[in-house]
Formats: structure tokens, C-alpha cells, sequence
């Protein structure tokens, strides 16, 4: 019997950047010396939407005549059946918060060029005012399924071995950034009523709101969109 509680784990930072994508000066490549780092750090973490549930066909049920359901669902636990045993899920949700130490983290963009953002940067993508940071970090595919389906706005890197980079939606300027977080909890059962898949936990992107529309009888999505907020003081 095993008890997971799976989650998109947000974690890292860093790349050699030109002045005008953050604002931070390079210095010449035979001057190593690291001077006066531009420090960006925590402002607050602001909803940007409410809870949305939606059913089959992209249905959202209404949060006054439906709320008693909708909790129901953000708070009901699951179970599904493998070859090695049940594994039982614990996906009732939270409110992110301080429990996810955003309080702690900070931006910090240095006179080489490189950025830290938990864990170190190494590729920036800029889709006009819009940034896709690229970590260091990778997590399995299979850990995470759902990475490989059209949920998120912006897709994520697919290494050969099996694992994807993680990575940061970014908005703002040299002055304040906001990233992107997105809470999620989709479940599918099959026409027999079995549990077919869950994903569900929080990352650093954005819905994909065409996938809505790919929702089937038995499916149920509930998203809220939030921005963590960050400034040079």
C-alpha cells in the first residue's frame, strides 16, 4: 500500500541573458568577478481567478448552486489499482501559501549574465512579454503524465531519457516580475465507472483553455489561476 501526493515541484534558475531581456549588465568574458547582483524578492502571491470546476464538454458548474459539489470534489481523496497494490492519493486541496516557502524565494540576476530563481537557469525563451525560464531541474515523465498532454499553455522541454526540464512563466520587466501558478485536479474514470487517471498539484504555467473543450462524460477539471509576485526594492 503506498500513499502519494503528487505535485509539479517548482524549482530552479539561470542563463546568459542580454541587457535587454531582464536589464542586467554582462560584463568581459575574462572578468569573472560577480558584482552587485540585481536581488528581486518576494511581494505577495495574488489570485488572478477564481476556482473553475468543469465537467463533460467543458461545462463549468456554477460556484453559488453548485458550491456543496464543488467542495466535495477539491476535498475527496482517491485510490486506484495497480499491479503491486492499491495506491492511495491524498489530493484534497490547499490553498497555496507560506507552507510553499514563496515567501523565501527570490530573484537574483548577476553581472555574468546568470539567473537564480531556487535552482539555476540555463535557457530563457521570449515570447513577446512573455518568458519561459528553463531549469535545471528535471522530473521523471512518468511521475508526471500529464506533461505530455495539451493541458499547459506553454509546453514543456521532453528530454530523450524519459524527463523534461522544469520551467517558470515569467511576466514584467527589469523591475518586477510576476510568475506564473496554476493549481490543478483532473480526473478520469472510464464508462465502468473505474478510476482512469488523476493528475493534479500546482506549477509554475498557465491552462491551456482549449483542453476544456476535450473533457469527456466522465472526466472533471478544476483549475485556479494565480501570479507570485516579485520587485527590486
Amino acid at each position: 500500500m503506498l500513499f502519494k501526493t503528487p505535485q509539479i515541484v517548482l524549482k530552479g534558475c539561470l542563463l546568459l541573458l542580454t541587457v535587454s531581456i531582464f536589464g542586467c549588465s554582462k560584463k568581459n568574458d575574462s572578468d569573472h568577478t560577480i558584482k552587485d547582483p540585481v536581488v528581486m524578492t518576494f511581494d505577495k502571491l495574488e489570485p488572478v481567478s477564481e476556482m473553475h470546476v468543469f465537467t463533460v464538454g467543458g461545462v463549468q458548474l456554477d460556484s453559488h448552486n453548485n458550491s456543496k459539489t464543488i467542495q466535495n470534489y477539491l476535498d475527496r481523496n482517491y485510490s486506484l489499482k495497480t499491479k503491486t497494490g492499491d495506491i492511495f492519493y491524498s489530493s484534497k486541496f490547499i490553498e497555496p501559501g507560506v507552507t510553499n516557502n514563496y515567501g523565501q524565494t527570490r530573484f537574483i540576476f548577476y553581472d555574468n549574465g546568470k539567473i537564480r530563481y531556487s535552482a539555476d537557469i540555463i535557457n530563457v525563451k521570449v515570447l513577446g512579454d512573455t518568458r519561459i525560464l528553463k531549469s535545471t531541474v528535471t522530473n521523471k515523465i512518468e511521475d508526471d503524465p500529464i506533461i505530455t498532454a495539451e493541458f499547459f499553455k506553454y509546453k514543456f522541454d521532453i528530454n530523450l531519457d524519459g524527463t523534461y526540464n522544469y520551467q517558470y512563466v515569467v511576466h514584467g520587466d527589469n523591475r518586477s516580475l510576476d510568475v506564473s501558478l496554476l493549481y490543478y485536479k483532473l480526473v478520469r474514470y472510464d464508462e465502468k465507472g473505474n478510476l482512469k487517471s488523476l493528475a493534479y498539484g500546482i506549477a509554475h504555467n498557465e491552462l491551456n483553455e482549449s483542453f476544456i473543450q476535450t473533457l469527456t462524460t466522465f472526466d472533471t477539471l478544476a483549475v485556479k489561476a494565480y501570479r507570485i509576485k516579485y520587485s527590486s526594492k
